[in-house]
């Protein structure tokens, strides 16, 4: 998974890992779906469930209280609305609901179909998914409802699940619009313009399949064996779309293709890319949830192709863990009392090294600039967490609002553990072998269907590697020591140095803001009474001037975070169009991006005896 902290970073999300697990069943042994497109009502679908055999006086049904990877409570059954329950004749059975998610029908053995209205989250988003004692459902792993426009279709906000039976094949029939297209990773098995039939072999497999609708805005092409497809739905800003995005996209995922090699042997991989107006109404959660074979994004108007670059290369490569390598809470998720896995700190703390490492691998960025983005994520880990807390404790407790806080080290602090464990592995090996081939073989031990045992999968790879491995996993992970990054940097001739770095807002410098935000007015006013802001200087904004638009995005002045945010996270030389309404007129004004530059800790490669080591590590 993949969000956004305000100013610090950029980082962060969510593998959903479910496996495919096929069950002898006979016909009447299938959970069949119907979803009403076409007929929504009040911005609510229709959700028919024709059910299978049930043997018993009662049975329950149940929506997802949280599913695999989100690490957070959503409740989806608080979206659900009308829920009746009919027998073979079309008569009422008597139903209870337990709790949110949960609906208990009697005279089970009579039960022939279950109808409810489900209404959308993105609609009633209020305040940070991952803020200590929030309701809001991140949106990637949300839904979205907009009649003959868009449906975001997490499957685990429509469909349930009967009891002893999370383990039959599901069939999905999906009535809708002529001129809205699905795009996902299954397979539709009908030819019809407006029918769309799907099929999964059991509940998980369902949850780990989104799908999207919208007017066709695709673009896909075919890497290494691997068909990758892109969808986008930007309802306002028409430049974003699957084709200006896509060129970036294939050549980031081709670099990682030769990366991982065999590892990675996934048919189809499929990105489904939204793009929220931030209207109260709609998403606000930015960032994305990972399946096994796609990607839920979310993203605000002034996104750029390297935004999508930057969450994606995260995501893509949960198809090492948690699919190929994961433990048995993952591989027999409970849906509704899920017992979580100890071991986050490998899920995603490999996951965001990898997607940082193999762009220095394989030429896409340089060593300085993977030094700083290792170097930054030491001073996030520093600063925003405890550097004391035990990673299999958080993990293991990671539903407990007192450790929700705690989780999103595993994309900082998790990074760099296994920055450590690459270092230590290559040193060993004489620089053959990295944590890479360590996954590559845990990957041929396990695989999709076949998970380890979570409390023996330290002292596992301890035995296949050496003890040192062992000893770092236990006195830093499991007990929780704070690192000395900088002992295993110098293995490979890195130390650490004062390096420049740039804002990270170009509206300030030095920790002077060059604009003011009338809230009242709604206005963005720029206060330019000297040279020391090289992005104002270098595009030609003068005092005075009010900023109404970025990069093509109008600028929302209702609050000065929101400014603010229209200046994050720019790179030097990125191109910069800006409209300003000066003396009355509106100017455009375009150029490219100067920062300002202030000194801080780093990384530097010092020592040239240690120069072969260093280049296995980071290139071969």
């Amino acid at each position: 998974m993949k969000f956004r902290l305000f100013l610090f970073a950029a980082v962060a999300f969510l593998s959903s890992c479910s496996s495919s697990r096929r069950t002898a069943s006979s016909a009447s042994d299938i959970v069949q779906v119907s979803l009403d497109l076409v007929n929504v009502q009040d911005d609510q679908v229709r959700v028919n469930i024709t059910t299978p055999a049930i043997s018993g006086n009662t049975v329950t049904y149940q929506l997802a209280k949280i599913i695999p990877g989100t690490y957070a409570i959503a409740d989806y059954g608080r979206y659900v609305r009308d829920f009746k329950a009919f027998d073979g004749s079309g008569n009422s059975l008597p139903v209870s609901m337990t709790d949110s998610n949960t609906w208990v029908i009697s005279q089970a053995g009579t039960l022939k179909k279950i109808s409810y209205l489900v209404n959308d989250t993105y609609d009633s988003e209020g305040g940070n998914a991952f803020e200590e004692g929030s309701s809001t459902i991140f949106s990637p792993a949300g839904t979205n409802i907009l009649a003959g426009k868009n449906f975001v279709l997490n499957m685990c906000g429509f469909a349930g699940y009967f009891s002893g039976k999370k383990d039959i094949p599901y069939k999905i029939t999906i009535s809708h619009p002529d001129n809205l297209r699905a795009a996902s990773s299954m397979k539709d098995e009908n030819s019809s313009n407006t029918l769309d039939v799907f099929s999964v072999s059991r509940y998980a497999e369902l949850v780990d399949h989104p799908i999207m609708y919208s007017e066709p805005d695709i673009a896909s092409t075919k890497i290494g064996g691997m068909e990758v497809v892109l969808s986008v739905y930007s309802p306002r800003k028409k430049s974003i779309t699957a084709q200006s995005l896509f060129p970036d996209l294939e050549k980031m995922m081709r670099a990682q293709k030769a990366y991982l090699g065999d590892i990675n042997n996934t048919p189809r991989y499929t990105v489904l890319n939204y793009i929220t107006t931030s209207a109260k109404d709609d998403a606000q959660g930015i960032g994305a949830l990972e399946h096994n074979t796609s990607t839920t994004a979310v993203f605000q108007e002034s996104m750029r192709s390297k935004d999508l670059i930057h969450v994606i290369s995260h995501e893509f490569f949960h198809t090492l863990t948690p699919l190929n390598v994961h433990s048995r809470e993952i591989q027999d998720f409970d849906f509704n009392t899920p017992k979580m896995s100890q071991h986050l700190w490998m899920y995603e703390g490999f996951t965001e090294y990898f997607a940082n490492h193999f762009q220095v691998h394989q030429g896409l960025i340089t060593e300085d600039q993977f030094l700083a983005k290792m170097a930054e994520k030491e001073k996030l880990s520093r600063q925003m967490y405890k550097d004391d807390q035990s990673f299999t404790e958080m993990s293991r407790n990671v539903l407990d609002p007192a450790m929700k806080a705690q989780y999103p080290n595993v994309y900082q602090k998790g990074a760099l553990i296994a920055m450590c464990l690459d270092i230590i592995l290559r040193e060993a090996s004489g620089g053959k072998k990295g944590i890479l081939q360590m996954m590559a073989d845990l990957s041929k031990k396990y695989g999709p269907a076949k998970p380890f045992d979570d409390n023996s999968i330290i002292a596992e790879i301890t035995q296949m590697t050496n003890p040192e491995v062992g000893a770092f996993l236990q006195e830093h992970v499991v007990r929780g020591t704070p690192i000395d990054y900088v002992k295993y940097l110098n293995r490979v001739g890195i130390d650490r140095a004062t390096v420049k770095e740039p804002t990270i807002v170009v509206f300030l410098a030095n920790n002077k803001p060059y604009l003011m935000v009338d809230t009242v007015n709604k206005k963005a006013i720029a206060v330019i009474q000297d040279n020391g802001n090289n992005f104002m200087n270098g595009l030609g904004v003068q005092n005075g001037d009010e900023i109404i638009e970025m990069n093509e995005s109008p600028i929302d002045a209702s609050t000065p975070m929101n400014v603010m945010l229209a200046g994050y996270g720019m790179e030097e030389d990125d191109p910069v169009s800006m409209k300003v309404k000066r003396n009355g007129q509106v100017i455009e004004l375009k150029g490219k991006a100067k920062l300002n530059y202030v000194e801080g800790s780093g990384y530097k490669f010092v020592d040239p005896s240690k120069e072969k080591l260093k280049n296995a590590w980071l290139k071969e």
